[in-house]
């Protein structure tokens, strides 16, 4: 045990030393949609050779000759496990993303491991409305807790926007992803910014005046931790646990921000229907959905566990609980 947690040290500080240098480097990397990535890789494999950039080599995770990459970095790379070799060429086994002035650490492309970690346009979007909602309150949040974290690039963007909090945990369920998010906290400089893993609420005591998750909401196959949500409501079963837990977990006037994807039936939307039944039954909560994108990931409508489903749809959910009026 006491040597797995060496390699992981050893494995963080070199890491660290990446983003050191990329960010020396004017670093910059947006991070889009899988299909699109492989659009690029099939593009850029079929241009004449080139010079291998940075963004080459840690964004689009392209193969890569010894010689295209600073030798120090090569050797602190490839002496901690992080590139792997195919052939004559090697491949950087992390990819390197910004968002804002930040880089964030997070799985190599293609993220098809069961623990893959994952950054992307719901990164983005989620990070902005998320900002949005909160410049939009005018009480501090002294405790916050973002569930199913990932990379924690939402709690480290606002841990900047709005720096009055006391704790801010990260939690997943996914030690790789706790793993990056310690690393991406510790080189944004951010402090009572804590990791835990627990599997929604489990390992998490006491109440928050914020909490806010992005969590998986597709049905995946593989069942991969950033992907899959669930199957009885069609990938949004894990969306709802979170709003039926996290509403007992709320200090008075606190708010809880939900941002996922939510399949639309013909016959309607399962999702918004079982919310209503739920809220139904609550006291001092006021609740409001929105649906800011009507059709994402399109091509996993021809997926079979999709066929029932018209369009995935993007959603917030905000809840507030009330002071009590007696």
């Amino acid at each position: 045990m006491n040597q797995i947690l060496d390699i992981q040290t050893s494995q963080q500080q070199a890491l660290l030393y990446l983003l050191t240098f990329l960010k020396q480097h004017n670093y910059q990397f947006t991070t889009i949609t899988p299909l699109s990535h492989q659009r690029i890789l099939n593009r850029k494999r079929h241009q004449a050779s080139q010079e291998m950039t940075l963004r080459d080599i840690f964004g689009w995770n392209l193969p890569f000759q010894k010689t295209d990459l600073d030798s120090e970095l090569f050797a602190i790379l490839d002496q901690h496990f992080l590139l792997q070799k195919q052939g004559e060429h090697y491949s950087s086994l992390v990819r390197v993303s910004s968002l804002e002035d930040d880089l964030f650490i997070h799985s190599a492309f293609p993220t098809v491991e069961q623990d893959a970690v994952f950054f992307g346009p719901d990164t983005y979007r989620f990070a902005y409305h998320l900002k949005q909602y909160l410049a939009s309150q005018s009480r501090p949040f002294k405790r916050a807790v973002e569930l199913c974290c990932g990379t924690s690039a939402a709690a480290v963007a606002i841990a900047k926007k709005f720096p009055n909090y006391n704790e801010l945990i990260v939690a997943d369920l996914n030690p790789k992803a706790l793993n990056y998010s310690q690393m991406n906290i510790n080189f944004a400089g951010l402090k009572n910014i804590y990791p835990v893993q627990s599997n929604l609420f489990s390992n998490i005591e006491g109440k928050f005046d914020l909490i806010f998750v992005n969590p998986p909401y597709l049905i995946d196959p593989q069942q991969r931790h950033y992907r899959h949500g669930g199957h009885e409501m069609d990938g949004c079963d894990l969306a709802f646990q979170i709003i039926k837990k996290g509403i007992q977990r709320l200090n008075s006037q606190g708010h809880l921000f939900l941002y996922t994807g939510v399949p639309i039936h013909q016959s309607g939307n399962r999702f918004l229907q079982c919310l209503e039944e739920l809220m139904a039954q609550q006291k001092n909560i006021s609740w409001f959905y929105e649906e800011i994108d009507p059709d994402i990931f399109g091509e996993e409508l021809e997926q079979p566990s999709y066929q029932h489903i018209e369009r995935i749809a993007l959603a917030l959910v905000k809840i507030k609980r009330v002071i009590c009026q007696y």
